[in-house]
């Protein structure tokens, strides 16, 4: 299982940004199922994020991973020597029932994401929001994950982070 980095390790590196939804496309999906670890990567951040955000709706598709938001430098990954995020960068996974074991979990594809809209501006409830999750880039060593997630709160309020998080 992963854990912070640091105490701020949350916002390390990142911060808020939107992604419009239109843009979840499928650039480079790749068939085949996510790795136990990559699901232990995601699974943790559900454990730890999940109740405090609110987390009922996961996007049923992963997007891409990129670098956009990074300090100049790279400053959070000093020291850590990533896998090639080539993969990563173009890829995308649809999850399964797996990123629910054990969770109170929807999974929702690009279509009801846009219902979830219209009912998020028709009432505000935090059981409409949905997260989407970048790919994963792990260093060489296995011991850190990088990922993006985007926390959708409506039309015009998404939040998100990167993380960094360590075994």
């Amino acid at each position: 299982m992963f854990k912070s980095k640091r105490a701020v390790a949350l916002a390390l590196a990142a911060g808020f940004f939107t992604v419009p939804i239109r843009g979840q496309g499928q650039p480079g999906h790749n068939p085949s199922a996510l790795t136990e670890e990559q699901l232990s990567v995601y699974r943790g951040f559900l454990d730890k994020l999940g109740p405090p955000l609110h987390i009922k709706n996961i996007a049923s598709v992963t997007v891409p991973f990129d670098f956009k938001g990074f300090p100049e430098g790279r400053l959070c990954l000093k020291g850590i020597k990533l896998e090639s995020p080539l993969e990563a960068l173009a890829a995308t996974h649809a999850f399964g029932s797996e990123i629910g074991k054990g969770r109170e979990l929807t999974l929702v594809d690009s279509h009801e994401q846009m219902n979830l809209f219209r009912k998020r501006d028709a009432r505000d409830k935090n059981d409409l929001d949905f997260v989407i999750f970048s790919e994963i880039v792990f260093d060489t060593k296995h011991q850190f994950a990088v990922l993006k997630y985007i926390l959708v709160s409506g039309e015009h309020s998404d939040s998100g982070a990167t993380l960094v998080l360590e075994r």
